[in-house]
């Protein structure tokens, strides 16, 4: 994807939008957490719980960034 000359809060948007796949694969890890050993899932659980928090924290940036 070309991103030369786009905004920074365009920029902001699609980092945000590609971070997704990292949510739903720490989303799946904290729900198996619940039935499989942790050696097995594909994230550590507070690794897991801290990509969420950094997604949070990412849509929050997007949101100032596009009313600033």
């Amino acid at each position: 994807m070309k991103m030369e000359g786009a905004s920074p809060a365009r920029l902001l948007e699609m980092l945000s939008d590609r971070f997704g796949a990292f949510e739903a694969i720490a989303y799946s890890t904290i729900k198996l957490a619940r039935h499989v050993p942790e050696d097995e899932l594909a994230m550590d659980v507070l690794v897991a719980e801290a990509v969420l928090e950094f997604g949070s924290d990412l849509r929050e940036a997007c949101k100032a960034a596009a009313s600033g």
